[in-house]
């Protein structure tokens, strides 16, 4: 299913795109408002201390660009939900911000999806405004694609790991039978780590974000820097670090499913091998790798959930 791209209306000053979802709505409304689902398909992390309600304030962030402020404008559940967000550094204001209105609808058991950015009037020049209107339509065309393919994984837990070949990147999502907290265990402690999947690893300066280490596998080594540890949400790390053109990045993203979890894993990066026929052996190799290691997960809490959790 292709969604056309987000389209820009200079007689309005606003962004929009309209996608077709093949997912109920209300499935679509928590990948949407819910900040661990929303850090699985929109820039790197999602913060909102006080929880996501009309008013509430937050941030999204996107590594080396910064947190970006946010306040949730409106939050109708499964019908609508808007926010206004800003700069990074800056408290939002009427000169550095827009605000992105998201309205939902069933069809045929689908969902429509709709986004409608506004605000980019008031944004300085007119170039500028233009330019930000340019970025952010191509912003949007890409990041409800990621959504969608979010989205899609989560709903089908358990299936095998799909490889977006243009996009280059792998997605699988699994259910495990075990709180959120245990599953963070087993995923981010160095001692389990070594259990379920089978490489010892050494991180000199511990695990924390920026940390650079190895993976040890028989035979041999691969170098890893740790970028995000998000407890008990998102932990991301950057793989194959030398040469430069062979890294790919990881994202485990957890999100509570009733008293289980479901937990994501989305590799990229893969576009820095032009040919086709390389990037299709790279990923296909990966694919069967994601397949055998969230199943080793998923056995090992399972298998052991109270040793885990204590």
């Amino acid at each position: 299913m292709s969604n056309p791209p987000a389209a820009i209306h200079d007689e309005t000053f606003t962004v929009e795109r309209e996608i077709r979802i093949d997912a109920p709505r209300q499935t679509v409304w928590a990948v949407l408002t819910t900040p661990e689902h929303i850090a699985g398909w929109f820039g790197q992390s999602a913060a909102f201390p006080d929880g996501v309600h009309e008013g509430a304030e937050g941030s999204f962030g996107w590594g080396d660009e910064g947190d970006f402020p946010v306040r949730i404008v409106t939050s109708s559940p499964t019908e609508e939900f808007a926010f206004t967000w800003g700069t990074p550094g800056e408290p939002i204001r009427s000169d550095n911000s827009t605000t992105a209105t998201f309205t939902l609808r069933e069809e045929a058991g689908q969902t429509i999806l709709r986004v409608v950015e506004s605000g980019f009037d008031t944004l300085g020049t007119a170039a500028g405004r233009r330019a930000a209107m340019e970025d952010n339509a191509s912003g949007w065309t890409e990041e409800l694609d990621e959504l969608v393919a979010y989205t899609a994984s989560l709903t089908r837990p358990g299936a095998p790991a799909s490889a977006d070949l243009d996009a280059g990147v792998i997605r699988r999502t699994v259910r495990i039978e075990a709180p959120r907290n245990t599953v963070w265990t087993a995923l981010t402690t160095p001692e389990h780590l070594t259990t379920w999947w089978g490489h010892p690893t050494e991180f000199p300066d511990g695990w924390q974000p920026g940390s650079v280490g190895q993976f040890f596998w028989s035979g041999g080594s691969f170098p890893v820097r740790i970028d995000q540890l998000d407890p008990p949400a998102v932990f991301a790390l950057t793989w194959g670090l030398q040469p430069e053109d062979t890294r790919t990045s990881v994202r485990f993203i957890l999100a509570d499913d009733g008293a289980a979890t479901l937990v994501t894993v989305v590799e990229s990066g893969f576009t820095h091998q032009t040919s086709v026929a390389g990037r299709r052996a790279e990923m296909t190799e990966n694919v069967g790798g994601w397949n055998q290691v969230l199943d080793w997960l998923l056995d090992f809490v399972t298998g052991s959930a109270g040793e885990v959790a204590r």
